[in-house]
This record gives C-alpha cells, sequence and structure tokens, in this order.
C-alpha cells in the first residue's frame, strides 16, 4: 500500500464529498531543493519509514548533481501569488485568460549568512523543489504513482536586509510555479515532522596545507567552510585512517599508505605510497576527504570535503 495522497478526497466528476480527514496544507516549515530526475517512487512510498529513508537517501547522495539540499527553516511567508486573470468580453462576460501563479517569499533565521550564501548558488538554476508544512505533510507534484519536484518558474534567494536596530536582519528565499503541480496534480506524504527539521543537510569541510609537502606527503587541516569548526575537535580519531582521505593525480587514485593525527597542529599527516605506478612526485596532487557515504559510514556524518589542489 502506498502512502501517497493518503488521504485524499474523491476529485472524479462533481462529487464534493470528503472523508473525516481531509487534507488541509499549513504553514510551510521547509523544503528540498531536488534536481529535476528527483523521484519518491511507488515503492519507496509504500511507509512513512521507506519515505524517510528514501529522502535522506538523496539528500546525502555522493553525486551532488543527484542530492536534494535541504531549504532552512521557514519562520515567516509573504505570499505575492497573482489572481486568476480576466478579460471582460463586449457582451460584458468575463472570460478566464489564465490562472495566476504562485510567488511566495519565505523568510528564515537559521544558518543566518552561511545559509545564504549557500543558497544563492541555486540562483537561476533549473531545479526543482518539494516542501514541507508544520504537521509534517510533504508536498510535491503527482506523477503516476509517484512523487516529483515541483517544476519552479524562478528560485531567488535573496541579498540580505539590514539589521536596522529595531529589527533583525532579514535573510530569505523565493520561488514562482504554475499552481498546476499541487493543485490539480498534487502529492503529500504524511512524514514526521520534528524527523523532517532534523534534516540539515551537507556542510562543506575546507582542506588546508599546515605546511608545505614533503615527498608524498601532506599535513592538512579540516575546517567547516563557513562557521570554520575545526573538525579535530569532533573527528580526531574518525578521520585519523586512510580509508577517509583521496588523493588523485591527473585523474588518477593514489594509494594512502597512512593517515596519522597531530594532537599539536590538530592536522592530519597524509602519506602517499611513492611506489603506485600512478605516482609522480612533481605533481600536482588534489587531497580531499572520502565520499559522503564513506565519511557517514566512520561517523563522520554531514561533512564533505572540498577538493584541494597541492602543487
Amino acid at each position: 500500500m502506498s502512502i501517497l495522497n493518503y488521504k485524499q478526497c474523491a476529485t472524479s466528476g462533481s462529487n464534493t464529498g470528503t472523508g473525516d480527514c481531509p487534507f488541509d496544507p499549513k504553514s510551510i516549515a521547509g523544503g528540498f531543493i531536488v534536481p529535476a530526475n528527483f523521484e519518491l517512487t511507488d515503492a519507496q512510498l509504500a511507509s512513512k519509514d521507506t519515505a524517510m529513508a528514501a529522502l535522506l537517501a538523496a539528500v546525502n547522495n555522493d553525486n551532488p548533481a543527484l542530492r536534494a539540499y535541504p531549504l532552512p527553516e521557514v519562520v515567516g511567508v509573504t505570499d505575492n501569488s497573482e489572481d486568476p486573470v480576466f478579460e471582460t468580453l463586449g457582451y460584458g462576460v468575463p472570460a478566464l485568460v489564465r490562472e495566476g501563479n504562485y510567488n511566495w517569499l519565505f523568510r528564515f533565521q537559521r544558518g543566518a549568512f552561511c545559509a545564504l550564501k549557500a543558497l544563492m548558488k541555486f540562483n537561476g538554476t533549473g531545479r526543482k523543489v518539494i516542501l514541507f508544512d508544520v504537521e509534517g505533510s510533504l508536498i510535491a507534484t503527482k506523477s503516476g504513482t509517484s512523487a516529483k519536484g515541483i517544476p519552479l518558474y524562478y528560485f531567488h534567494a535573496y541579498k540580505f536586509k539590514l539589521n536596522d536596530g529595531s529589527a533583525n536582519t532579514v535573510y530569505s528565499y523565493g520561488m514562482a510555479f504554475n499552481p498546476v503541480h499541487i493543485n490539480q496534480n498534487i502529492a503529500f506524504i504524511q512524514l514526521d515532522y520534528a524527523q523532517l527539521l532534523e534534516i540539515t543537510g551537507i556542510q562543506n569541510v575546507v582542506l588546508s596545507l599546515v605546511a608545505p609537502r614533503a615527498a608524498g606527503v601532506f599535513k592538512v587541516k579540516t575546517t567547516t567552510g563557513c562557521a570554520g569548526l575545526d573538525l579535530y575537535d569532533l573527528y580526531a580519531t574518525e578521520l585519523g585512517v586512510a580509508a577517509n582521505f583521496r588523493v588523485t593525480e591527473a585523474g588518477k587514485v593514489i594509494t594512502i599508505t597512512s593517515v596519522v593525527k597531530d594532537d599539536n597542529a590538530k592536522a592530519f599527516t597524509v602519506t602517499m605510497d611513492t611506489a603506485d605506478p600512478d605516482y609522480n612526485a612533481a605533481g600536482p596532487f588534489v587531497v580531499n576527504l572520502a565520499p559522503i557515504s564513506v565519511l557517514s559510514a566512520a561517523g563522520v556524518v554531514g561533512f564533505e570535503g572540498i577538493p584541494l589542489t597541492v602543487v
């Protein structure tokens, strides 16, 4: 049994009767920017658990192009949606020209400027969204027995508005789309609101050299991209193994013989196998953390390294 549109009222013909538990969207609380081909299939919608597992898998996908990106928790909304556009004909009869589009502006505080800066990278892209309300209803567009992302006319994260001493700094993002996607073709899925809020997405990790590289050796620090949190303080043991780092040269993976913690520098000494046939002492090398799935399995959940090129 699928949970897709589980509470949907009958829509065929002219019947207007409803059950005891109709779907009634509440205040939008958040959502996800999803790839154009994102889909929650009939099998994934068999239960709340399978749907949540599929959503988490999308958020933690190793491939950024296939990843779902959580939107910050909404703390306010401005509805700038259009009214239907009518033309008055010669005999005074109103005729519908087109349905007005949805145009919503969401304000957020969680993540503040760090989140805003990340969201701005999606401005003008061909992404889609799925949203959820304060009761945990995931809202998407229905395609057969699947739930897909809502196609947007635009997504835009706006420059922040300054704190003027009487009001907080304003961070916001907006979107516009055709109402058909969540009216005639709505897909809604009842999930757990608290669990949805807990999905905070992936943080970038910046790798930096502590000292110039030696022959086959790097010493690197790992800090989060915006807040500058030193991961050594939290994950020194978990990250201090060879499997959690990657080094490539000319696109080929170079074997890592060891990764050793340096408590004094709060850094990791990464030693390559100079006997690897793909190793060339001249470089340049690209050093990075292992993919998200590998880090997660090692207990370092919610992080992705930004490649560092070392000449």
